[in-house]
């Protein structure tokens, strides 16, 4: 056990002979900076990750010749939300309006959570992208009576947006006039792919600007890593180590300090206060089968908006009966989920999409919160994406192009590396009712299962039907031949960006 070191400020009382100055649960884009910057302020760190570790060199599929027939390496861990359940339905009777496939179904799909278990959380699995919120998405109720206004501000928040760019190696062109003005990225933006500048003259014949995406896909070596090499195979993990996902980069640079202790295959079961029922003081987690207990100065929950919220609403006791933090019954509440609606398109003339970051470009046109709010509805970007729709390398291609030999032969020709997805994503209105509970039904260790609660409200409906009609006039207007196939989280939902859960306040 490693000798805690810690600096007492005002308003934490003192343990007696911790284990570690701080315990932080979860690894991923919250969890793995939170870790970097404790060890680096000289606290001893002990990191909980329910996952397990992977070796970029041997574990992703891209470092093998058969690698589209490995599929998601992650795919495992993502079926660990089978305990998550969802609640009934609170879209009853909304008119299926949104796929376009279908008009029989009437009800919403049921919620679905996508994430990663494994050191770096779902950083393993994003696409890299790095935006900054803008000044005007901190002050939306005040000033368009969207949402709630945050306690903190664009600019206290400035000098810590710059801080992790640069420990990411952020990759992007300054300039966007959609976002506050800023200085340069820390590496030069990725040029636009074949697709991306294609699709970037229609978005100018519809009066719109194709911007360069912020990637956490550092063109220049960082932190003596590899510069991205334009594999193309982000979701599905890094083979080179380029994309800064946490374990690579922020949390490799923690244990570099020598105060980090990682602990994989290790779950937080439920957080326990003082006799007193003051702070936290104590972590029960299970590892190894066996359980285990911890104590810390301080406990950093950064498990994400469904497993946060558990563990805070477990943790009963005489002092808390509605769990820790709640005592307003906010706990769970205003869950945010993805909101998206996406159109795989072909056209007609070879594009090489199989090459190149994921997602090198974004319209933010659509994001006009004036426009957003005289519409009824929050504000959206659009966006295109090479290898979103599941198209990537020849097989994909195979499996998805009808016919038999020389009739499939000649399907593929027309196809391979010519199918894009046009892509909006919107931001969800924060609804009280849209939460978090424990379900009364136990997993396999006795932990409550999740029950999600989620809907889409008028407004976010809104902003799903603007989303297709903006996708469909980019695809005329970019000259799409022939649309494959589209659909929105309405009625395929595949959440990985959740929000919300644990709400931050003006009064401590």
């Amino acid at each position: 056990m490693l000798t805690p070191r810690w600096h007492p400020k005002a308003g934490v009382t003192r343990m007696a002979d911790p284990d570690y100055d701080a315990v932080v649960v979860g690894s991923g884009a919250g969890g793995g900076i939170a870790a970097l910057v404790l060890c680096e302020a000289g606290l001893n760190v002990l990191l909980l990750e329910r996952g397990r570790r992977y070796d970029f060199r041997i574990d992703y599929p891209m470092s093998h010749a058969d690698w589209e027939r490995r599929g998601d390496p992650f795919v495992e861990a993502s079926h660990e939300t089978v305990k998550v359940e969802s609640g009934a339905p609170l879209d009853r009777g909304r008119p299926q309006l949104f796929s376009g496939t279908t008009n029989l179904r009437r009800l919403r799909s049921t919620f679905h959570y996508r994430r990663v278990l494994g050191l770096g959380g779902t950083t393993l699995h994003y696409q890299g992208e790095a935006h900054r919120f803008a000044d005007y998405a901190f002050r939306s109720a005040s000033a368009y009576g969207f949402g709630v206004d945050w306690p903190v501000t664009y600019e206290e928040l400035e000098p810590y947006y710059e801080r992790v760019e640069r420990l990411l190696g952020v990759a992007g062109l300054p300039g966007n006039p959609f976002k506050p003005p800023r200085g340069p990225f820390p590496t030069p933006a990725h040029p636009f792919s074949p697709v991306s500048r294609l699709v970037g003259k229609g978005a100018e014949a519809l009066g719109w600007r194709l911007q360069h995406n912020p990637l956490t896909l550092p063109t220049r070596s960082v932190d003596g890593r590899s510069p991205c090499r334009h594999a193309g195979g982000c979701t599905s993990g890094c083979i080179f180590g380029a994309k800064s996902s946490m374990d690579v980069s922020a949390i490799a640079r923690a244990e570099r300090t020598g105060r980090l202790t990682i602990e994989t295959g290790a779950r937080a079961l439920r957080l326990e206060t003082r006799p007193d029922g003051g702070g936290v003081d104590r972590m029960i987690y299970s590892r190894d089968g066996a359980t285990r207990a911890v104590t810390a100065r301080v406990h950093v929950l950064a498990a994400g908006a469904v497993e946060t919220p558990r563990l805070l609403l477990h943790s009963r006791s005489g002092a808390h009966p509605d769990g820790i933090g709640n005592e307003h019954d906010q706990v769970g509440r205003n869950f945010l989920e993805s909101v998206t609606v996406s159109l795989n398109v072909r056209f007609d003339q070879a594009l090489e999409a199989y090459r190149g970051p994921p997602i090198d470009a974004r319209i933010w046109d659509t994001a006009d919160p004036k426009q957003a709010a005289k519409a009824g509805r929050g504000g959206y970007a659009l966006g295109v994406s090479s290898t979103m729709g599941g198209y990537h390398g020849p097989v994909s291609y195979a499996l998805r192009t009808d016919g038999f030999g020389p009739a499939h032969k000649r399907a593929m020709r027309e196809r391979f590396g010519r199918i894009v997805t046009l892509f909006g994503v919107a931001e969800q209105e924060p609804r009280a009712e849209n939460r978090i509970t424990l379900s009364d039904e136990p997993d396999q260790q006795g932990v409550p299962k999740v029950s999600v609660r989620t809907a889409h409200s008028d407004r976010d409906a809104r902003a799903i039907e603007a989303m297709f009609r903006d996708c469909d006039a980019l695809a005329r207007a970019s000259g799409a031949v022939e649309t494959l196939g589209r659909h929105s989280t309405y009625d395929r939902s595949n959440a990985s960006h959740v929000g919300g859960g644990c709400r931050m306040g003006t009064s401590p």
